[in-house]
């Protein structure tokens, strides 16, 4: 895309609230890159895996115990988050034929992440308790520049999305659904990298 930054927060800017979406995101089983893994683990997302929490964290302990073993085990959860299904809940938009998370502020990897659930933002905000706005380092310190993001007033109906769909059992690639909604038109660029 070549847009400059500037010509790319006005686009956000300039979107209405009913061009969001609230979006549940699962990653497609690939080994993580280092810098998705330690996003993952600080993130501390919703993790499934056919192994309980708490047997990893013992198989973690026995590792520890071994000066030799101790190594491996950063390599070792990562490869368990790798195989493992890891959900959180995202804002997407479209932009040209991109998906945008609004609240990471990035591009969504669609090699990486599939849409599993997928709600029209407008379906809970409005522009009442709701808007797309500039942020500052200085209002939220994880921010290295001014950025635009969602800015909500009451989280309530955001934890109770997450309630509602974070914990599904079925995990549907609804990706090509998404953009069938969104732009109308069949949405071809999973299917080709598949053959990747």
């Amino acid at each position: 895309m070549n847009y400059s930054q500037e010509e790319f927060n006005q686009i956000l800017l300039s979107k209405p609230l009913n061009e969001f979406y609230f979006a549940i995101i699962e990653n497609r089983g690939k080994l993580l890159t280092d810098e998705e893994f330690e996003e993952i683990t600080r993130r501390n997302d919703n993790v499934y895996t056919d192994v309980s929490k708490e047997e990893i964290d013992n198989v973690v302990k026995e590792f520890q115990k071994d000066e030799k073993l101790k190594e491996l085990v950063p390599a070792f959860m990562k490869v368990v988050y790798s195989i493992a299904q890891i959900r959180h809940l995202v804002i997407l938009t479209v932009i040209d034929d991109v998906v945008y998370d609004i609240g990471n502020a990035k591009f969504l990897d669609l090699k990486r992440n599939k849409i599993v659930h997928f709600d029209n933002f407008a379906n809970y905000y409005d522009e009442s308790n709701a808007r797309i706005r500039f942020f500052t380092p200085e209002e939220e310190p994880q921010l290295q520049q001014k950025t635009v993001l969602v800015d909500i007033d009451d989280e309530s109906n955001i934890h109770a999305y997450v309630q509602a769909h974070l914990n599904q059992e079925e995990s549907e690639d609804l990706t090509s659904s998404f953009f069938d909604e969104v732009k109308g038109k069949p949405y071809t660029l999973t299917r080709k990298n598949n053959n990747n």
